[in-house]
């Protein structure tokens, strides 16, 4: 079998990292193994899965119809390949995703995947360095990722400006691991104060908390809807978008707002909590994304509800309402798994270790793991660190 065009393989001993800059190419070898741990995978398989449906779609890169490990051989062990030309084309491609691959037996064998990182873009800016293991979290020590990161780090330097490494994101000691040898390669110094420290956390039917209707909100409600968004609450969403972004490491203008705003209303990810106002219209009081989802596991994201109406419950109505919504709905079709529809198994989000006020709301609904409780499996830290002089995109 040729070695796929959008793709080369370098080698260090029994380690193989493979360049993929078609996301068709990076699925086929990588697809099946981030599905096992999709939860995990949320920020980095559902776009590789909305590229691909683009590629397919445009005849960029069709589908071969070989077994994972025989289209993944000639990517690890390549003979004779000059990748000079792949180099130069990977460094212009707006986007690509590296596979780590380690062999612990006779090379008949297939390699382990260990690490995935993603240089990719959204449909706002660039967003940052996503990297994911297929390892649980207490397997991920230094002796073990220090090699495989460093040699991930050798390739990325020769692909991108060190500038387009704005931040990169994921679980602590993969986090850390990265940023240490990052700027140890760079130059590039770490932003004293982590962009995001947050829980990845999930609720599934099991333990989906019904409302306690025995608490009483600080502020009485206001009368109230739940309900997808439509096009006429682009312009409050924007608002909403652009406040939050305010109050990150992220801040966005009002024409990103307005964009980010129809983009979710387009697609079908915004849900919203519309409330009376004292004029006899409604007003958009809260919002949540439904964004990154594969198919078993949903995520929520961007939940924020305006100032005049905190503290009246409506985020957490909202947050309750939408998973409901994902984890009982019999008619769900997944926009990536056409061959499956039905609910979620899980719904995940994540909440920043320092926003008790968003934990709090989550844990009422009944997400695990939040506010000192006991941690179940695949509740786990999650990192994100910045550099210094790098140009920031956005997410």
């Amino acid at each position: 079998m040729p070695v796929p065009e959008s793709s080369h393989a370098l080698s260090n001993s029994d380690m193989y990292v493979a360049v993929h800059y078609s996301a068709t190419d990076f699925l086929d070898v990588a697809e099946t193994h981030l599905a096992r741990r999709e939860r995990e995978a949320n920020c980095i398989l559902p776009l590789a899965q909305s590229y691909r449906d683009h590629e397919v779609g445009h005849e960029l890169a069709p589908r071969q119809s070989k077994p994972l490990w025989e289209m993944a051989r000639p990517l690890l062990y390549p003979e004779g390949r000059d990748d000079v030309e792949e180099h130069e084309r990977v460094s212009e491609a707006r986007q690509f995703w590296l596979t780590l691959w380690s062999t612990r037996s006779p090379v008949s064998e297939s390699p382990v995947l260990d690490l995935v990182l993603s240089c990719t873009a959204s449909h706002i800016d660039n967003l940052p360095i996503f990297l994911w293991s297929g390892h649980e979290t207490h397997t991920l020590t230094k002796e073990f990722l220090e090699p495989r990161v460093t040699l991930l780090i050798q390739h990325l330097i020769e692909l991108v400006p060190r500038e387009r490494v704005f931040s990169v994101f994921a679980s602590n000691f993969i986090t850390k691991a990265f940023a240490d040898i990052w700027s140890s390669r760079t130059g590039m110094q770490i932003v004293e104060t982590p962009y995001y420290s947050a829980a990845l956390t999930y609720v599934t039917r099991d333990i989906l908390a019904e409302e306690d209707t025995a608490r009483i909100p600080s502020l009485p409600p206001l009368p109230f809807v739940l309900r997808q968004a439509k096009r006429e609450d682009i312009d409050a969403i924007a608002t909403h978008c652009f406040d939050f972004a305010a109050d990150s490491d992220f801040p966005i203008d009002k024409k990103g707002a307005e964009r980010e705003a129809k983009h979710y209303v387009n697609n079908r990810q915004m849900w919203v909590c519309a409330v009376e106002n004292s004029s006899g219209g409604s007003e958009i009081a809260s919002i949540v994304a439904v964004t990154r989802n594969t198919r078993m596991n949903a995520t929520i994201t961007k939940v924020h509800t305006a100032a005049a109406h905190r503290k009246r419950g409506y985020a957490e109505a909202l947050v309750r309402h939408v998973c409901e919504h994902l984890l009982y709905d019999e008619d769900i079709v997944r926009r990536h798994a056409i061959d499956y529809a039905g609910p979620y198994e899980a719904v995940a989000l994540y909440v920043a270790h320092d926003n008790i006020a968003a934990a709090t709301v989550y844990d009422r609904v009944g997400f695990a793991g939040l506010l000192g409780k006991k941690r179940p499996t695949g509740v786990e830290d999650v990192l994100e660190l910045g550099f210094e002089g790098a140009t920031k995109g956005y997410w």
